[in-house]
């Protein structure tokens, strides 16, 4: 059962993407003027142009019959940073008891990162943690109180306080209460700001990357993204990038699909990707691995809120992740200017997730960063692989201009890899870095 669970689960993740009956392509671009927008726009007969102003991002919607690659071909000589369709991703917990559950010991999770003990120096208070995910059922009794006015990224319109805006789906409650929830919550001080990303179904990464953004400017010091899939995006990457330069601390679940494969926003550099742990601290069968997964925490039969005032177990990486949200939450409660990369370094103080031993780190390091140009006779290379590995590792991939930035990064010594795709075939490129903490005002260079 759990296999064809997992199949069923890998269908969805990876599965790419699909404009709904009779839409066209919706259309992604990075620009630097804006009038570069309206030229495509016009050239392409877009349906309409929808804006992003902080990332110079906006989307347009195709008219139906338009390939991917068609558009970017026709769109090539306005020298946009990037132009790519509109992700797809997904959210796929393994329910473990479906049955609505009363008041119950079941909340191991708590005790297996010493949340209990570290609410003697931190309960969170202060920190807005913002969870993109399904609705949330504000009326919970783990949630009442705590939620503020949240954000529909399908509407725009704003989620009201002291409702159930869960819309039947149990995953967003689940997520919110393990982050902030009474009871079931590791940062119990900490207040909600709860925006709906699947309405029912996925918004898309253009609604995403504005989400993030506003969860940035309404002042959430933390974003948990408990979904995700097997496509990078630039815009993606520009809208964490947003979030790390403010430094909030950005964590996302590093997927259920059992693989090493990268699952993005989780492996994007900067992001704190979260894999699920059993109650021995051991990788989940279901969890993803790989040098890309950050920390793991528990993930295994969790107990949280559901929907209605009840409470049930999911496992997944949906649910270790808000876990390490909350830990993140105690750290940056009193200290908003800690750096993302310092709250990563602090919680890996201990073998796994300790909430007490974080808040006894003292990081003494700053962050590092790395501005990567990749050229061939003078042109930007686009789509080339790029891996940093040393302390931490990184993936990226080079925009239409040949760069990628890689912020909030552990300093150290780190080998770069980069696979870089030109006529002639794939060529490779490999150089042995030090980086110290620096302002990424100086790109590097790779020439092929």
């Amino acid at each position: 059962m759990r296999w064809a669970l997992l199949l069923l689960l890998l269908a969805a993740c990876s599965a790419p993407p699909r404009p709904p009956e009779g839409q066209g392509l919706a259309l992604v671009v990075g620009y630097a003027r804006e009038e570069d927008v309206e030229r495509a726009a016009e050239g392409l007969s877009a349906r309409g142009v929808e804006w992003l102003p902080a990332l110079k991002a906006a989307r347009l919607r195709l008219p139906p019959g338009f390939s991917l690659e068609e558009a970017k071909r026709r769109l090539r000589p306005l020298g946009f940073r990037y132009v790519e369709g509109e992700g797809q991703r997904s959210y796929g917990p393994l329910p473990e008891a479906l049955g609505v559950l009363g008041a119950s010991p079941y909340a191991w999770h708590l005790q297996a990162v010493r949340a209990e003990e570290a609410w003697g120096v931190s309960t969170g208070a202060g920190v807005k943690v913002a969870v993109l995910d399904t609705g949330v059922d504000a009326t919970h009794p783990a949630l009442r109180g705590r939620v503020a006015e949240g954000l529909d990224a399908a509407t725009g319109e704003p989620l009201p306080v002291d409702t159930d805006q869960s819309q039947g789906e149990v995953h967003g409650t689940h997520v919110a209460a393990l982050a902030v929830g009474e009871g079931v919550g590791v940062a119990p001080g900490a207040v909600l700001l709860p925006v709906r990303v699947f309405s029912p179904e996925y918004v898309g990464d253009f609604q995403v990357a504005q989400a993030l953004v506003w969860a940035v400017d309404q002042g959430a010091q933390v974003i948990n993204l408990s979904f995700g899939g097997s496509g990078y995006s630039h815009l993606l990457h520009e809208a964490v990038n947003y979030a790390l330069e403010r430094l909030r601390v950005v964590v996302a679940a590093a997927g259920n699909q059992g693989s090493v494969a990268r699952f993005y926003p989780a492996a994007l550099p900067g992001v704190m990707a979260v894999g699920a742990a059993d109650g021995r601290g051991n990788p989940a069968w279901f969890s993803n691995r790989g040098g890309w997964v950050g920390v793991w925490a528990p993930g295994v039969r969790i107990y949280s809120a559901f929907p209605g005032g009840g409470y049930g177990l999911l496992s997944g990486t949906s649910m270790a992740a808000p876990t390490v949200s909350g830990i993140a939450a105690l750290l940056k409660s009193g200290r908003p200017f800690l750096e993302p990369f310092a709250v990563r370094w602090a919680l890996k103080a201990a073998p796994g997730p300790d909430a007490v031993a974080a808040l006894q780190a003292s990081p003494t390091q700053r962050s590092s960063c790395l501005y990567l140009q990749v050229f061939r006779g003078g042109e930007g290379v686009a789509g080339a692989d790029l891996a940093l590995e040393g302390p931490e590792v990184y993936y990226a991939q080079s925009d239409d201009r040949g760069e990628a930035r890689f912020l909030q990064i552990a300093p150290g010594n780190y080998l770069l890899r980069v696979a870089a795709p030109l006529p002639e075939g794939r060529r490779y490129y490999e150089e042995n870095l030090t980086l110290g903490p620096s302002s990424c005002l100086v790109p590097k260079r790779i020439l092929f």
